[in-house]
């Protein structure tokens, strides 16, 4: 299946984006975090990551050109699938401008202020809030443009957000593991001393300056179990998925050379290493995600990327036709058991008994199917009923 990536808008007044450089050709394969090209804005370059998987079937412009936010950027897929249909489509403009225009609309700011607020950027075309996976600057660190401000969780990917200004992080707005709609204040990045409440005032937002309680300690770094400690102490340039993955397989990162642009570290560098046996000499154990049940439910909030996909199935239980199965089982040996046990004891055994004991017993196994959807949230159930 063909997959369509337009140009993300990577900034709150970007109305269209100029590729600086491709990363990728037509033909070549790429995986799910892979580096697309590096995207000019109005205010910063930009490394672009793909969402998908699969090879590069079609590339709309070529190096230095531009094109409007939401235009067609290329399209990944099949090996040899037919995308003539989608490229002429795409390339009728009428709905697309239109469309841009209603997105792009950024609130009226103070001029002398708006270059101090940083907004939560729409990364993916169909983005209309972000996650804060990660603050990589804390609120009094010092910042450079292109400095990597935080880890966005879009609907589709974790990517690295860079600063468009140098600076002093003078505000958070989105607290880790917390989201926001698009548009809406992510930082203040300006001089010491700035007046923080009339910079947001000025924004028109009814975000409050945050109380000490919020605001973290100045220049001290909040540690993250996402993402494993550099032991030189520079930063190590890795992608967000490469990142997760070695947390999730106790992974040092810092022992890895990456293939990608730069020395950057990619999926395929975490493959490797997990088939080298590259490991952490840490004794932490990564928080797991799927527990034995204890008796108390456990609630997990929900990521982009899983709302999406409930939304998506919601939407196809409800527009598309289904079908359902059905099986034939033998059960000439469960009914001879049935027949002993019966036989030999007071209590009468049921076949539904049957049914709950091997439901019961695949929910120990499987803990993660016993739970429920509660909106934004995952409840998972400590017991078995």
């Amino acid at each position: 299946m063909a997959h369509i990536v337009n140009m993300p808008r990577l900034s709150d007044t970007m109305t269209e984006g100029v590729v600086a450089k491709w990363l990728i050709q037509v033909g070549d394969t790429v995986q799910e975090g892979d580096i697309l090209a590096e995207i000019e804005t109005d205010k910063a370059t930009m490394e672009f990551e793909s969402f998908y998987s699969g090879v590069v079937l079609y590339k709309s412009i070529e190096e230095g050109e531009t094109i409007p936010v939401d235009a067609l950027l290329t399209i990944i897929g099949e090996n040899g699938e037919d995308i003539s249909s989608i490229v002429s489509s795409k390339n009728t403009p009428a709905e697309t401008v239109s469309s841009t225009k209603e997105k792009t609309e950024t609130p009226n700011i103070n001029p002398a202020l708006a270059e101090k607020i940083i907004t939560m950027p729409r990364l993916s075309d169909t983005m209309t809030e972000g996650t804060v996976a990660k603050w990589v600057k804390q609120v009094g660190d010092t910042v450079q443009e292109g400095d990597i401000l935080a880890e966005i969780e879009t609907d589709k990917a974790t990517m690295e957000f860079e600063s468009f200004y140098s600076g002093t992080l003078l505000y958070q707005g989105v607290k880790e593991g917390e989201s926001a709609p698009i548009d809406s204040p992510l930082a203040i990045v300006g001089e010491s001393g700035d007046d923080v409440e009339a910079i947001l005032a000025s924004f028109g937002s009814s975000v409050s300056k945050p109380t000490e309680e919020d605001t973290p300690t100045p220049n001290t770094k909040k540690e993250s179990p996402a993402t494993p400690p550099s032991t030189s102490g520079e930063r190590i340039f890795a992608s967000p998925l490469a990142k997760k993955m070695a947390a999730a397989n106790h992974i040092d990162i810092s022992a890895i050379k990456g293939s990608g642009e730069n020395g950057r570290i990619v999926k395929a560098d975490i493959e490797l290493a997990l088939k080298q046996g590259i490991t952490t000499s840490s004794t932490e154990t990564t928080p797991t995600t799927h527990l034995i049940p204890s008796g108390e439910d456990r609630i997990e909030k929900n990521s982009q990327m899983r709302k999406t996909i409930a939304r998506r199935l919601t939407e196809s239980k409800n527009s598309a036709p289904h079908y359902y199965l059905k099986t034939t089982i033998e059960m000439d040996n469960l009914m001879a058991i049935r027949k002993q046990i019966n036989a030999s004891g007071d209590v009468k055994i049921s076949f539904n008994d049957f049914v709950i004991k091997a439901v019961s017993m695949a929910l120990r196994k499987h803990p993660a199917i016993n739970s429920s959807w509660d909106g934004d949230q995952i409840i998972y159930r400590g017991n078995i009923n």
